[in-house]
């Protein structure tokens, strides 16, 4: 057996390209979408923390050259806003079409409360185990489906349990090896200080991933 795996600068290249076009099974990450949840929270890799009323929009993918020939895959989109607002994070999507969201019915007032109240499911599967995020926690729903209330595990892909206030967002997304949630799959999620943007700006986006 091996005991050193080198992924070569051919693989690499390989990688990248197989991200762009339809003939992988995994839908083509090119949709490129902002949103304008709390700066203040770490990228998560489930949702973003609060999309904005702007639709994604299908990047153009190509490869790049980073470290060794083509081997970063790139997006490249604009979008304008169609209202005064603070962008405060960007990500890639495999899916031109948002996932569900709600808000919370009432605060989420200690960091080990197991059950949550939102004000919809609509959208949200019925049956099953899945996975939300708050601001910056990501839960796994794990009763209640199908109503209101939720029982929840807390902090889960690497997050930290926090309090949330009555009305935050509630977004769906998938963790890995997971399609429970309708068009919810991020390829990056990106957060940074808020960018204040007037009605009719336009914001290009060029979102690049290395492998090396």
């Amino acid at each position: 057996m091996p005991t050193t795996v080198v992924f070569t600068a051919k693989g690499r290249e390989i990688v990248a390209a197989r991200l762009i076009g339809a003939t992988p099974t995994q839908a083509e990450p090119k949709n490129i979408g902002w949103g304008i949840g709390a700066a203040t929270a770490a990228a998560s890799d489930v949702a973003p923390f609060q999309e904005a009323a702007e639709a994604r929009v299908a990047g153009t993918t190509s490869q790049s050259t980073t470290t060794s020939t083509n081997d970063t895959f790139q997006a490249v989109g604009t979008i304008t806003s169609a209202s005064s607002q603070t962008i405060t994070e960007s990500f890639l999507s495999d899916s031109a079409s948002k996932p569900p969201a709600t808000t919370l019915a009432s605060a989420v007032s200690t960091t080990g409360a197991t059950s949550i109240t939102v004000a919809s499911a609509s959208g949200f599967p019925g049956s099953g185990n899945y996975n939300i995020q708050v601001d910056g926690e990501v839960m796994t729903v794990t009763g209640g489906q199908g109503t209101t209330t939720w029982t929840v595990t807390r902090g889960v892909n690497g997050s930290t349990a926090a309090t949330h206030s009555s009305g935050a967002t509630v977004t769906g997304g998938n963790p890995p090896g997971s399609t429970a949630i309708s068009n919810g799959s991020l390829l990056v999620h990106a957060s940074f200080t808020g960018l204040a943007l007037n009605n009719g700006d336009s914001l290009t986006t060029t979102t690049k991933l290395a492998f090396s």
